[in-house]
């Protein structure tokens, strides 16, 4: 695949090429003579193909071209342009090969080797765009571009010695700059030569004495040799001619933070933040290292919230000090104000889909169906792709009772995200499934259960609701047992997955291991929203192995628990007056 950096510099590449071969355009290889009327043809045909590049369609410009290699199959200006339109058709080897042509047939063109270079480079074939480099260093050695070329390659191969003699021969043309001296900064620290890498930023310290940008990387590199006391004696002399530095805020906290000084390190990062010289995406940077740490500190909640409020004043259009202040908010649960701040980030960056997502996840715990149906319409009008939004929209819709809309909405969601992984995929079957077996239709449910399964074998949300339901039809316990036995071997504190497990074995008549179950899903009822239906099965449970007593004690939590079926009041005035009758019976 072809890297983003290499289409930046192809792009130019091809714009100075364009304009450099249409004063040689008709220049043949020297020595291939052609007749007045072959040049003519080559002429024309030639022209038309620049022609066609300027209208955006590569296929009709290769045409004309080709064209053109029929009259002169050498010529480097023509293999240079095939070059240029392979490339725009994605056909990378084609291209490269077009490009090595031109090379041959003009070996010094400069800009015949850069193209070849830059595809070379842009497909990862290092060794190669090294041996051209080379050649134009030799062709060209005033050239500084060449130098810089052979740099980033031989970085690239990690030959970081050799990067260096690049950039030192480059240095020789151009002097000592700040760019020139962190390549060759980091590229010492790569090779562990801690001295050189040292030397180059105190060449900049000494060039540029005013420059305290320099002097706070000097600290900040004692500071990686483990010498803080030398970085922080750095830091304050920065501070004493430079007070308003705020890269110095930075490297300080960093400092605190080693000496294990929290307090004074949080200080130093909302200095830093609060300076407006510190550039905003740099704050950004700072303050998403920080975010945990400023909303874990209970102590300073109201200085923490006027940090972020601050922020947002500054760069009221930038989305991310609206996103960092929304999660303070969710962090104190103030939802309502978190909503409005990542209202903000959707209406600076619709594109932003953790913002939607989020938003989601709140209303979806405020149980807000109305506002997850607005937010989804939205999010699926700017981002149709994205699952979650057919899944909150299909959910609210199934809490609303609106199931054929439900049932809608998954199928919208199967054909608009058919490249989402086979576990999404599968949900939304899963999805479907439910909705089928509440609109009574156990074929298509139960079919769609099957699909699920076959995108995802493992789904256990799935295998849990297909077993259950079909132990409540009676149909192939064996296949119900085994799936729900499965999740509860994948999920062992699950009390659904237990309660189906246990009723499972109680629909096939084991009533003692399913009490076994029923009872490890009662102790793990703290995390249930809706427990009755687990008591009750308790209770029923119970029931089937004569403890009538203790069923109906369960069944009447299991009312208290929420449930208002009257078949449960039933059973339980049944089962008290049978318990009463056994009494009285055993009293005379």
């Amino acid at each position: 695949m072809i890297k983003q950096h290499f289409l930046l510099i192809f792009s130019a590449i091809l714009l100075f090429t364009a304009c450099g071969t249409q004063k040689s355009a008709v220049a043949t290889t020297p020595g291939n003579s052609l007749t007045a009327d072959e040049q003519q043809r080559f002429d024309y045909y030639f022209y038309e193909a620049l022609r066609l590049k300027n209208t955006g369609d590569p296929g009709a410009q290769m045409e004309a071209l080709r064209m053109c290699l029929e009259i002169d199959s050498t010529s480097g200006a023509v293999q240079s342009e095939t070059g240029h339109a392979f490339a725009q058709l994605n056909s990378l080897p084609e291209a490269t090969r077009a490009f090595r042509k031109a090379v041959m047939a003009s070996p010094t063109n400069w800009w015949y080797r850069v193209q070849l270079i830059s595809m070379l480079s842009g497909t990862e074939q290092y060794a190669e765009a090294i041996t051209h480099a080379v050649a134009l260093s030799k062709i060209y050695p005033e050239r500084e571009a060449v130098y810089n070329m052979l740099s980033s390659l031989y970085k690239q191969t990690g030959e970081y010695d050799k990067a260096i003699y690049a950039l030192d021969k480059l240095e020789s043309f151009v002097g000592i700059n700040e760019y020139l001296s962190f390549e060759k900064f980091q590229l010492y620290a790569a090779l562990n030569k801690a001295k050189k890498a040292t030397a180059e930023i105190d060449r900049l310290v000494e060039k540029y004495p005013a420059e305290t940008r320099y002097q706070v990387l000097r600290g900040d590199i004692f500071m990686d040799q483990k010498q803080p006391e030398k970085a922080f004696e750095v830091y304050q002399q920065v501070l004493a001619s430079d007070p308003s530095n705020p890269f110095v805020y930075v490297s300080l906290a960093n400092y605190y933070k080693e000496k294990n000084q929290p307090e004074k390190a949080l200080e130093s990062i909302v200095s830093a933040l609060k300076n407006p010289a510190l550039p905003s995406d740099t704050k950004m940077d700072i303050l998403g290292q920080y975010v945990d740490k400023l909303l874990g500190d209970n102590q300073k909640i109201a200085e923490t919230e006027e940090l972020f409020k601050l922020l947002v004043e500054m760069y009221p259009l930038d989305e991310m000090p609206h996103a960092y202040y929304a999660h303070f908010l969710q962090n104190q649960k103030r939802m309502p104000e978190a909503l409005s701040e990542l209202e903000s980030v959707i209406n600076i960056n619709p594109k932003n889909e953790a913002a939607w997502v989020t938003s989601l996840q709140i209303l979806a715990d405020k149980e807000d169906t109305v506002a997850i149906l607005d937010l989804t319409e939205r999010g699926i009008r700017e981002l149709p792709k994205i699952p979650q939004f057919y899944f909150y929209r299909s959910m609210a819709q199934y809490q609303q009772g609106n199931y054929e809309a439900a049932l809608q909405t998954n199928e919208e969601a199967l054909k608009n995200v058919d490249t989402a992984p086979a576990s999404v995929i599968s949900s939304f079957y899963g999805q479907i499934g439910d909705i089928w077996y509440k609109l009574s239709n156990k074929e298509k449910a139960f079919a769609n259960y099957e699909k699920a399964l076959e995108q995802n074998p493992g789904n256990v949300y799935v295998m849990n609701n297909y077993a259950y339901y079909l132990s409540e039809e009676k149909l192939d316990l064996r296949k119900a047992e085994r799936m729900s036995g499965k999740t509860v071997e994948l999920e062992p504190k699950n009390s659904t997955y237990l309660d189906t497990y246990a009723w499972i074995l109680y629909q096939q008549g084991n009533y003692s291991l399913a009490k076994f179950y029923i009872e490890r899903a009662v102790d793990n009822l703290e995390k249930e929203h809706d427990p009755g239906v687990i008591l009750e099965h308790y209770g029923d449970i119970l029931q089937a192995l004569n403890d009538r007593k203790k069923a109906v004690e369960i069944w009447q939590k299991a009312l208290d628990a929420g449930i208002t079926d009257e078949a449960l009041k039933a059973k339980i005035e049944k089962t008290k007056q049978e318990i009463e009758y056994e009494n009285e019976s055993k009293n005379k």
